[in-house]
């Protein structure tokens, strides 16, 4: 086998994380010692980072009161902890029915349950669980920055990711935004590792972090079409064969890990259901003249679902009862689409009425002043992040992996609704992107200076 061939099967040797920042290490350096000095850093922020978190649950959120979405993912997680399957925690607890229910995909709860089962069940053991997942999301960002552009934009990454609002509101008040901003870090990690190494044990990783996206927020399994296959398919100095070959263990390994729950789905409602039976309902409180104009266009309002009468009872048929009804009132209201979808998308990236937004958002228990402070924050690291695309476009660095989940998250809002927690899953790639422009600006002065 010649030189090129060995090349083209096996891919150029791998020589650690590509560095791209100024000054991150000096010839007389020994390089152990500046991995301990990154994982020393690195703890240091995860420690910050779990501050903020309890910081802003015993300080300001403790004790809350048990309602909405948070309400289903805590329950259901006890529920799952006594082997009661995957009921209705609604209909189980406040009526004594049992019904089959799949409104939610399952990450949250799952995770939750691993409390549960060691005698953790209160609603407050729950949410420290949760922000400590978020601070495990700020350990994975800083491991994403570092692959990405050296390990000084690692750091960035991370000291952003722990007191950054939109990275850490989520986790205290026990949403499923929480396992979907860890399993998007993972999954850009997993992608920029596939793309230097090209294993296949690193297309296993991508395959796992897409199931683990697709089981906390159904919407992210579009990642499959616009992140992982692309990624797969455009892996350097490989044959199209091996291409492909990682993109298969990439998809066995999601379609392995989603299966369990699939399964359990098809064998116990009336229709097919696959990984969750909430888009119907969700569709009729956005889909009504309330959201189409107004004070509340792009939003939603219980009101949409409670103006259709008689419901089935049973999950898989009201989901496509509702799901019907949302469809007819957009094909007979089809001129106002595009402003609806204009409104939707203004509000979740913070440039629609954002000041409303943040009073609605105390809905879902988010206090309008930290919403507020999100909403900033977030226009501040959009300049910092438009930069960092610059950077890696002129350094020939893919960014794919990093604009894939804003563009889905952009596309499910325009179709479903607006809010502030619908970005919450590209909240990484916002951190990574403004950390790359950040990191690159440093560099600049520091080598000005120098």
């Amino acid at each position: 086998m010649s030189g090129r061939e060995r090349h083209l099967r096996n891919g150029p040797a791998r020589r650690g994380p590509i560095c791209f920042d100024a000054g991150n290490s000096r010839p007389d350096q020994d390089p152990a010692d500046g991995q301990r000095r990154w994982w020393t850093a690195i703890i240091a922020i995860a420690a910050v980072a779990a501050t903020v978190r309890l910081g802003f649950l015993f300080g300001w959120l403790y004790p809350t009161t048990v309602d909405g979405d948070a309400y289903y993912y805590h329950y259901a997680a006890n529920l799952f902890a006594d082997g009661r399957g995957w009921p209705n925690p609604y209909f189980l607890i406040l009526h004594g029915k049992y019904l089959p229910d799949a409104q939610h995909p399952p990450l949250t709860s799952l995770l939750l349950a691993i409390p549960s089962l060691f005698g953790l069940r209160s609603f407050v053991a729950h949410q420290t669980f949760s922000c400590l997942l978020g601070t495990l999301s700020v350990v994975v960002v800083g491991l994403a920055g570092r692959r990405i552009a050296g390990p000084a934009t690692g750091l960035i990454a991370a000291g952003i990711g722990a007191v950054y609002p939109g990275m850490w509101l989520s986790d205290a008040i026990l949403m499923s935004e929480t396992p979907a901003i860890l399993s998007c870090s993972l999954l850009i990690l997993a992608a920029y590792r596939l793309r230097d190494r090209r294993r296949p044990l690193d297309a296993v990783l991508v395959g796992g972090a897409l199931a683990a996206a697709m089981l906390a927020r159904t919407e992210l399994a579009l990642l499959a079409l616009v992140l992982v296959a692309p990624v797969a398919l455009q892996l350097p100095a490989l044959t199209w064969a091996h291409r492909l070959r990682l993109l298969g263990v990439c998809a066995t390994t999601s379609a392995l890990l989603i299966a369990p729950w699939v399964g359990y789905n098809l064998s116990r409602f009336d229709e097919p259901e696959f990984i969750s039976s909430g888009l119907g309902v969700t569709l009729a409180v956005t889909h009504c003249d309330t959201t189409y104009s107004g004070k509340q266009l792009g939003w939603w309002s219980v009101d949409c679902a409670l103006s259709i009468p008689n419901p089935p009872a049973e999950a898989s048929r009201s989901d496509r009862f509702y799901r019907e009804a949302a469809l007819s009132y957009m094909r007979e209201h089809s001129d106002r689409l595009p402003t609806v979808a204009a409104a939707r998308l203004g509000r979740t990236w913070a440039v629609y009425r954002p000041w409303q937004q943040a009073r609605f958002d105390m809905l879902e228990r988010r206090p309008r002043t930290v919403s507020e402070i999100g909403s900033v924050s977030l226009w501040c690291l959009a300049g910092a992040a438009i930069g960092g695309v610059i950077v890696l476009r002129r350094r020939r660095i893919p960014t794919l992996p990093l604009l894939a989940t804003p563009i889905v998250l952009s596309a499910a809002s325009m179709m479903i609704y607006g809010t502030t927690r619908f970005r919450a899953a590209a909240e990484p790639s916002v951190v990574l992107l403004a950390a790359v422009g950040l990191g690159a600006l440093l560099s600049a002065v520091r080598s000005r200076r120098g």
